[in-house]
């Protein structure tokens, strides 16, 4: 008997599955883009349990007759490729057949489905890929699938499955993607019965930007529109003051198709480059539109990934259209934003149709990667004996002498035959730190109501995520409350940490740390909320200290459990022996 046996059917429909849907958010948008590919203009998603127990996606597009149905349900059956040129441009979002297949082998799944032009339409049934009922059925025009129970004959892939919030978050980022591309087509979105997110009908890419984004980001928006031969720019991206902490509001299109493309993606952050601070992102929504035949996006299943012919051209495009945008003089019809680069107005998101034409971009960019040629350095220092000890006060008034405060960043000391160098914001970062975490110990976080609450704006995909961790930050003292679908309104703030202007910035920074798991251990999830409330509330660099706050904050510091650094592991101090300064001069 042969070694090498023929595979079951059905054993090639689960090993199918398991490259195409790695999770609920790959049923939705594979559901969601055939209902695009049938020409819907609405299209209704609604799910429980995250989707692990129903994903039921509504269209009104054309619909299919019983033979159409029951063929697509077959593996390799498609409507989109006839020949093999036709893969060559594909403009399609579906062309391999495999996503309803492979849906159905990992599924229970109900197909009901009516051309306009029939009298009725029909109802499939199957279970594990297999056909159990087909039926006629009185219902509207267009297809709707429901999938039940996903992974229920393949429970491995189901316990790789993340908390029900973790992947509501998923869907929501597809589904904006895809909305993002479709502004002519309404969505409407249900969870656990519960309406999420209603997006109607868009005369424009900019409005349904603005209606997920919202205008706290979109109105730091510009247009960018370009194109060179087969190669058409359009969109928009932040104005040069108005990068953002996270990398939450990037998208990038490639024939409508939302991908990672990593050399495009350096095009955007080197045509940032001298405006963008360290540890801050570009804020953009493009779509590069190229000839089907210069694309191939047979790559992978999932279809993230694209190849580009003369993917260098491209690149120099989108980085000219960047640069040059803010060169550009605005018109005296268009309002002005605060002034770019050589003092010049910009054209701003909301004066300007982001379909209109944008003429005269015609100059290159110099080919090759720009790289920094600068080299950084960094000497280790141990940290061997504590800064000071345990007797603050004392320590203070007899061995530590304060020298002077260096470019307002730095500390100086002197204590015995050593030089002390204090980083002022790392030392005030750790004691708030270890403050918050103490008092959140005792169970009773005292907090402090604001003057004026702070409204945060956020995504739908990260409004869910906000809401995972809402209970926690309420345990630690910050009261955060929904004010609307995708607002929150941050009330109060522990009374343990100075009031601080950059309570947004830390919202942010934590939904970043959690945007893509939040960590299991209620101590780490502690511990990442206050490292970043103490980064914002603490003395920044740049702050001027009196030379009493420098005693307290030295008095404080001391009284650490852990001086020697701050929550995320930088040092607090370093210690300068006379004998290096002697050996440096060479005096020994």
């Amino acid at each position: 008997m042969s070694k090498i046996q023929k595979l079951p059917e059905s054993l090639i429909r689960l090993i199918a599955a398991g490259e195409v849907i790695e999770r609920p958010a790959s049923v939705v948008k594979e559901l969601v883009e055939n209902s695009l590919d049938a020409g819907a203009t609405s299209i209704t998603i609604d799910l429980l349990s995250a989707g692990r127990t129903r994903i039921r996606v509504s269209d009104d597009g054309q619909g299919m007759s019983r033979e159409d149905a029951e063929l697509a349900l077959d593996r390799h059956a498609t409507s989109k490729l006839q020949t093999f040129d036709d893969l060559q441009e594909i403009s399609t979002f579906g062309f391999r057949g495999e996503a309803l297949p492979s849906i159905t082998a990992v599924s229970r799944l109900s197909l009901s489905t009516r051309t306009r032009e029939a009298e009725q339409g029909w109802s499939l049934e199957l279970e594990g890929g297999k056909l159990l009922s087909a039926r006629a059925a009185g219902i509207p025009p267009g297809t709707t699938i429901n999938v039940e129970d996903l992974f229920f004959n393949t429970p491995a892939r189901s316990k790789f499955l993340k908390r029900d919030s973790t992947e509501r978050s998923h869907v929501l980022k597809t589904l904006q993607e895809i909305a993002l591309a479709h502004p002519k087509v309404s969505f409407e979105i249900t969870m656990d019965g519960k309406s999420i997110l209603s997006l109607a009908r868009a005369q424009e890419l900019g409005q349904r930007v603005a209606d997920l984004w919202g205008l706290s980001v979109t109105e730091q928006l510009v247009s960018v529109q370009i194109s060179r031969g087969p190669c058409a720019i359009r969109g928009f991206v932040n104005a040069i003051p108005a990068h953002h902490p996270t990398k939450a509001y990037q998208v990038l299109f490639v024939n409508q198709r939302p991908v990672q493309q990593r050399m495009l993606n350096h095009a955007v952050y080197e045509a940032y480059r001298e405006w963008l601070p360290v540890g801050r992102h570009p804020v953009y929504c493009l779509f590069v539109d190229l000839d089907p035949i210069l694309v191939d996006v047979n790559v992978h299943p999932t279809k993230r990934e694209v190849r580009i012919s003369d993917e260098r051209a491209v690149y120099d495009l989108l980085y000219t259209a960047i640069r040059q945008l803010f060169k550009e003089p605005a018109g005296s019809s268009v309002s002005s934003f605060p002034a770019a680069a050589g003092g010049q107005s910009i054209r701003t998101f909301g004066s300007m149709d982001p379909r209109q034409k944008r003429s005269g971009i015609t100059s290159s960019v110099d080919s090759g990667f720009r790289r920094n040629d600068i080299r950084e350095t960094a000497a280790a220092l141990e940290l061997q004996t504590p800064l000071m000890t345990q007797t603050p006060s004392t320590t203070l008034a007899s061995n530590l002498r304060f020298l002077g405060q260096f470019q307002k960043v730095y500390l100086l000391f002197e204590q015995g035959e050593e030089m002390i160098i204090v980083d002022q914001h790392a030392a005030a970062e750790r004691v708030l730190y270890e403050r918050l975490l103490a008092q959140v110990s005792t169970q009773n976080v005292a907090r402090q109501a604001l003057l004026t609450p702070l409204l945060w704006d956020v995504s739908p995909a990260q409004a869910e995520t906000v809401r995972s961790f809402l209970p926690e930050l309420e345990h630690m003292g910050f009261i955060l409350e929904e004010f609307g679908l995708h607002s929150f309104a941050l009330k109060e703030w522990p009374i343990v940490l100075p009031e601080t202007k950059q309570a947004k910035r830390f919202l942010e920074e934590v939904l970043e740390a959690f945007q893509n798991e939040k960590p299991a251990s209620r101590t780490d999830i502690q511990h990442q909320i206050a490292a970043r409330a103490a980064c914002r509330a603490a003395v920044m660099a740049s702050d001027t200290l009196a030379s009493r706050e420098v005693t307290q904050l030295m008095e404080d510091l001391s009284a650490c459990e852990r001086p020697m650094t701050c929550p995320h592991g930088r040092p607090t101090n370093i210690r300068l022996p006379l004998a290096e300064l002697h050996r440096r001069f060479r005096r020994t």
